[in-house]
Formats: structure tokens, C-alpha cells, sequence
């Protein structure tokens, strides 16, 4: 739960360019729904409804909320979906210690800033304290394809998505280190598992399509 949550301050931080009903919100923080009332409200006919559920739990969910939220990516209303986008990635980001998830934010600043040795050096360190915390394999990947180790990228990649089978980034990325890698029926597997789970993820359609062109001429030759 985050303590002292306000309206204002929860949609400025989950909801800036999509609109979400501030007086539905406001009543599920001030008397917490349970969860069969945000099961509810997130599957019923209203998307202001699922909208303000989808940003409650943003705010004050777990990782036990990843899957209804990751299942909430797949909602017809486009606001739903990017509201859960954004609300994985807060869940993902705060799912370790208090000390673990300082470590992930600086960790993250580093590689925004290219400081990206110091960045997987704090990550290898946070993954062996908090083997599993999904979102710290994950960005130990984005670090070492950013130093151009691709074999490495995949086997963090492919540990966040042991820990965290619903992130879409760590399927799509491990897509992508395996093309530089030259293995495209695996890249073309995991491009796959990304849109599963993230129909509306921008870009892996095409590349999706792109490879299902070169991979099948090899199938129907074998």
C-alpha cells in the first residue's frame, strides 16, 4: 500500500495523458475494494470502471496483481491496456527489497545516463543478492546488449522471464538478441510470446511477419 496516496499525485504518476475518473478512483483508495470487487469492475462493461481499477492496483498492488493486470493488456478499451503497461512496469520495478529496488533505480539512471559498465556491475551484484528479481535480470539484459554481449543479454533475459512470465519486454528483447545471435526460429518464438501476452506492443507484429518470411522457406525445405 502506498502510504498517503492522493488523486492528484496517482494520476500524475500512472495516468498523465490517459483519462481516468478521479472520483472512482479516489473511492478505491479511500475504502480498499477487495478483490473480487476489482475483478469486478475490471470485467465489467464500463472501461472508466476498469480504468480506475487498473490504477489502483497500479499504486497499491503486488506482484501477486501481475497477472490480472498483464490480462488487462489484452482489454479492448486501448486506455485499459496502456494503463497496464504502466502499472507492470511500477509493480516490476518496486518487486524487491527496499535496499534492491534503490539499487535497481540507480542501476536504471546509469544505463539512461551510458554509464552502462557501472550500470551491469550494480545489476550482476543485485542478482546475486535477489536472484529473483525479474525486473534486475531484466535490466542486466537491456545493460549487456547495450555493451554489445548478446549471448548474455539472452540468458538475463530469459532469467526475468523465469521469474516473470508476463514480461513482454524481456520476451521481445530476448527476440532481438536472438536475431544478432542468428537463431531466428527461437527470435520468432519469443517475438510471438511478446504479442501473447501484449497484443498492442508497438513494432513485433512486423518483425514477427518479417521472420515468419525467412524462417518458413527453411521449414518446407526440412
Amino acid at each position: 500500500m502506498v502510504p498517503n496516496a492522493t488523486v492528484e499525485r496517482v494520476l500524475r504518476s500512472v495516468a498523465p495523458a490517459i483519462y481516468v475518473d478521479r472520483e472512482l478512483v479516489a473511492g478505491l483508495l479511500a475504502s480498499p475494494p477487495t478483490p473480487e470487487r476489482i475483478l469486478t469492475m475490471l470485467s465489467g462493461a464500463s472501461p472508466s470502471e476498469a480504468r480506475a481499477a487498473v490504477v489502483y492496483l497500479g499504486v497499491c498492488g503486488t506482484m501477486q496483481d501481475g497477472p490480472v493486470l498483464a490480462l488487462c493488456l489484452r482489454h479492448p478499451d486501448e486506455g485499459v491496456a496502456r494503463l497496464a503497461e504502466h502499472c507492470l512496469w511500477g509493480l516490476w520495478m518496486r518487486a524487491g527489497s527496499e535496499e534492491g529496488n534503490r539499487s535497481l533505480a540507480e542501476a536504471v539512471a546509469a544505463i539512461r545516463d551510458n554509464r552502462v559498465v557501472y550500470a551491469a556491475a550494480l545489476l550482476e551484484r543485485l542478482t546475486r543478492l535477489e536472484p529473483e528479481f525479474a525486473e534486475a535480470w531484466f535490466q542486466l539484459g537491456v545493460a549487456r546488449a547495450l555493451l554489445d554481449q548478446p549471448e548474455l543479454a539472452a540468458s538475463a533475459y530469459r532469467r526475468a522471464l523465469e521469474f516473470n512470465p508476463y514480461h513482454f519486454a524481456a520476451a521481445a528483447s530476448l527476440g532481438h538478441a536472438e536475431v544478432e545471435l542468428g537463431r531466428l526460429p527461437d527470435a520468432l518464438h519469443n517475438y510471438r510470446r511478446a504479442v501473447r501476452i501484449y497484443p498492442r506492443l508497438e513494432g513485433v507484429q512486423e518483425l514477427i511477419d518479417e521472420l515468419e518470411a525467412r524462417v518458413r522457406p527453411r521449414s518446407d525445405a526440412g
